[in-house]
């Protein structure tokens, strides 16, 4: 017989007639096994019917406490004295130091290696300091708890123990006593300089066959980044084929071939792109020609990411809100947040902590000034965040609802919606032919005297882009275009 403080006017009592056939174990969750109800290996509660395993009920584990530990529940929650949190049904305890602590934090890992960070983090059962912010969900952390810090002394990098365990930011590797691996060190560089002759650099990108030079161009022109379709005059500098009309960003030829991502778990390499000449990023959910993008190094995990989103750094500074850092979301399971961009639901979002703003990564990569041929000044990104209607959009001639990202000109007040200027496919890139379903269509400018009707929906194609299939057939979306069977 054996008396719990779990149960203190209740009896756990060792009988085999006590359980049921298939009875499940009140702290673990899992079934007892036929060898277990044979021998006895569990108590029953003859006052509540509970079942556990007699391993349970106590817990012996010295990289967390050096007595036994037994299990503890009252009806009132109290905190965990390793992450703060209260689990009122998963407590265990040792009265002898007055010490308690959830089921979950009793076996967590010393060291560990997330993606947000480019250090290991080690176990820490309490902080002395209450200097730190947790560098996942950007709270203050509570000084007497723990948390996981980083093992390098000169970095004050700090998580909460349930952002690390909760949330899906860590691999749930344990890598005490493991050597670095090779995915936590530096790659061979993406970008290697051929030759420097009379300051005239030549240098060689990984993903292409011939030479670049690097040019710096400030005047407007139709020329795009193959990484991130994205006009090359924007930033000044850029790298240009000698022998082609190959061009990258020079931030985009720096990014480096391997990478590891605070939003995604697993390490990820920089890929070419073929097969059916575009993909579509699994962050913010665009479709893109750009002809590399980051893959997960896990077999079956499929996560891909465009140089876009992988150029994302904490603090990021958006052009809407230039004030205001953001940071990454804490929770990438589900669709959760809705952008306050877009309105859109969306797993991953950056948040702006100041001002409790969440933008999905569609709205967080868009470019900060568009021209528009009607409007003599480029026109800058702008979020409504305090609520001023913002008036009509020239393109569309509709109303733009109060708190939406627009584009608009703060000299002659014209206001565009982000569609509207940059259309639904703002990173497919006019000229190229894609494979959609096994159908093989040319993306085009619809910018001609007329507008196309589409094949499918039978309507205007209003859109920036057209699909132009065989036998002059026309598509106004990707939607709409067939699978090769139904063509």
């Amino acid at each position: 017989m054996f008396f719990s403080s779990d149960h203190p006017k209740h009896e756990f009592e060792e009988s085999q007639q006590c359980i049921s056939r298939g009875a499940i174990c009140y702290l673990c969750k899992n079934k007892f096994s036929l060898v277990e109800e044979s021998s006895n290996a569990f108590y029953c509660c003859q006052g509540c019917g509970s079942s556990f395993h007699k391993d349970c009920l106590t817990v012996t584990y010295p990289k967390c406490h050096e007595h036994t530990l037994t299990f503890i529940r009252r009806k009132i929650p109290f905190p965990c004295d390793v992450c703060g949190q209260k689990f009122p049904d998963e407590m265990y305890g040792c009265l002898q130091c007055d010490f308690f602590v959830n089921r979950h934090c009793i076996y967590l890992p010393k060291v560990i290696k997330i993606t947000r960070h480019s250090h290991r983090l080690s176990h820490v059962l309490r902080m002395s300091d209450g200097d730190k912010v947790c560098g996942i969900c950007r709270s203050l952390v509570d000084v007497g708890y723990g948390g996981y810090s980083c093992i390098d002394k000169t970095c004050n990098y700090f998580a909460h123990f349930d952002c690390i365990i909760r949330l899906n930011v860590w691999d749930g590797k344990d890598v005490e006593g493991e050597e670095v691996a090779a995915s936590e060190v530096d790659d061979v560089a993406p970008l290697l300089l051929v030759e420097d002759i009379d300051g005239e650099s030549t240098w060689r990108h990984f993903s292409h066959d011939h030479d670049l030079l690097r040019v710096v161009e400030e005047q407007e022109s139709e020329e795009l980044c193959q990484a991130c379709i994205l006009p090359t005059y924007k930033t000044g500098k850029f790298l240009r084929c000698k022998e082609c009309d190959f061009a990258l960003h020079e931030t985009c030829a720096s990014l480096p071939r391997k990478m590891a991502h605070g939003l995604h778990v697993h390490p990820l390499t920089l890929h070419v792109e073929t097969g059916d000449g575009f993909f579509i990023c699994s962050v913010c959910n665009q479709y893109s020609c750009g002809l590399m993008s980051y893959k997960c190094n896990q077999k079956d995990c499929g996560f891909k990411m465009d140089v876009r989103c992988a150029s994302f750094v904490e603090p990021f500074n958006h052009t809407a809100l230039p004030h205001d850092p953001f940071y990454l979301g804490v929770d990438f399971n589900e669709y959760i947040y809705r952008c306050y961009g877009c309105r859109q639901r969306s797993r991953f979002t950056a948040r702006c902590v100041q001002g409790s703003i969440d933008f999905d990564f569609k709205c967080l990569n868009l470019p900060g000034q568009v021209e528009y041929k009607c409007d003599d000044h480029p026109l800058t990104l702008y979020y409504d965040h305090e609520g001023h209607s913002s008036g009509w959009c020239e393109i569309c001639e509709e109303i733009i609802e109060k708190r939406r990202i627009i584009y608009t000109c703060r000299h002659c007040f014209t206001t565009l919606h982000v569609d509207c200027i940059l259309g639904k496919y703002p990173y497919l890139k006019c000229g190229n032919r894609i494979k959609v379903n096994g159908f093989e269509v040319k993306i085009s400018s619809n910018d001609g005297a007329s507008r196309p009707i589409c094949q499918t929906c039978h309507r205007i194609c209003q859109d920036k882009q057209v699909f132009n299939g065989k036998d002059q057939v026309c598509f106004c979306s990707i939607k709409c275009i067939p699978s090769q069977a139904c063509s």
